[in-house]
């Protein structure tokens, strides 16, 4: 998976990374204040803008309310009855299933032709959202 801004000012901070992570993906803080893989039903933080390993630092661009981003390669089959419905994040911060559990991402929208991308705005956020701080794992 790949997330990318649509919309919102970017907002990018350097960060210490406790994981590994790829280019692209979601992440969140850890119970130390550091950056890993994001899971199900944590706050987001953003997402990286390269990839890190355990003890080094990541650029993240930090998603706040009402930013709308870009996701590719979904679990599951988008098209336009989607829009409107909730997303989970796969742990591991790779993955976005179309699967309700959780309720991670509004879908927002889509481009109406690629069913593996789509468009939303993540509901738990680490910043600016209720409940929002710092999330452990």
């Amino acid at each position: 998976m790949a997330v990318s801004r649509r919309t919102g000012q970017r907002d990018v901070v350097q960060l210490p990374s406790a994981d590994t992570i790829s280019a692209g993906e979601l992440v969140q803080y850890d119970e130390a204040g550091e950056v890993i893989s994001a899971v199900t039903a944590k706050g987001v933080l953003g997402y990286a803008l390269q990839a890190a390993t355990n003890a080094d630092t990541v650029l993240v661009d930090i998603l706040h309310p009402g930013d709308v981003v870009e996701v590719t390669g979904i679990t599951g089959t988008m098209a336009g009855s989607e829009i409107g419905n909730e997303a989970d994040i796969v742990s591991g911060g790779l993955t976005v299933t179309l699967t309700e559990s959780n309720g991670d991402l509004l879908i927002t929208g889509w481009d109406g032709v690629t069913t593996s991308k789509l468009y939303g705005t993540f509901k738990n956020l680490a910043h600016g959202s209720p409940g929002a701080g710092l999330e452990t794992t």
